[in-house]
């Protein structure tokens, strides 16, 4: 073997390792950020168990089903959020969901008013808040699977395969570590990376709440219509 097919062996040699290199390091990065993903949607997950509290507050604090029904239509939600959950809450879970709500006012009617309108500004500003977790993660699941898509673009191991089998003069075993030719559609497949997706269930999207100022002429007329001096709010 002369000098120039010692030379040609080593480059050969030195892409196939360049190849494997960079796969394995790009597949890193990939799993590195879908960690960070899925954290963000543990932490999404957690932020809606504080979130379904401050609903199931509010619907305690109103006193009726029917109040709850104008209050959804108030607000342009069809399925009410957590409303199931806070219905298989015993009595006093319900009474306990109020605990820490300060009361303000002399009268009765206005400290029921006073908490309805509180528990609805800090319901609202904490959806703002988990609004913007989901559409953060959403953003972020579309940028990871774009970086997907070019993962397995950049590393389809057939075509990989095949243009190495060509280097190498067409010999069956095309790459060393016992990547052979007749297994790169399985091996393709197998080092392909997935995309991720949630569904609703997995990552349940939040309703877009207005600021209390531009319901509170539609909640002050609620609270006359259902006002009663329930023993929640006395």
């Amino acid at each position: 073997m002369d000098q120039a097919d010692k030379a040609l062996d080593a480059l050969r040699v030195h892409i196939k390792k360049e190849i494997v290199d960079n796969y394995f390091a790009d597949r890193v990065y990939l799993e590195e950020d879908t960690e960070v993903l899925r954290q963000e949607v543990k932490d999404y997950t957690e932020s809606l168990a504080g979130l379904s509290k401050r609903f199931m507050a509010l619907y305690h604090a109103l006193g009726s089903k029917e109040a709850c029904a104008l209050m959804m239509e108030i607000l342009q939600i069809e399925n009410w959020p957590f409303y199931p959950e806070y219905g298989n809450l015993s009595g006093s879970e319900q009474v306990d969901l109020l605990h820490d709500t300060r009361r303000r006012g002399f009268t009765v009617y206005r400290r029921y008013r006073n908490l309805v309108f509180d528990l609805y500004e800090r319901l609202q500003q904490e959806s703002v808040k988990v609004h913007e977790a989901y559409a953060k993660i959403q953003t972020h699941l579309k940028l990871l699977n774009e970086d997907i898509n070019k993962f397995n673009l950049s590393y389809d191991f057939g075509l990989i395969a095949a243009q190495i089998e060509a280097m190498d003069g067409g010999r069956e075993e095309s790459m060393s570590g016992g990547l052979l030719s007749s297994e790169r559609e399985e091996l393709s497949t197998r080092m392909r990376f997935k995309r991720l997706k949630f569904t609703d269930e997995e990552l349940p999207p939040v309703a877009d709440l207005p600021p209390l100022a531009e319901i509170q002429r539609k909640l002050d007329s609620l609270i006359e219509r259902f006002y009663l001096p329930m023993g929640c709010c006395s």
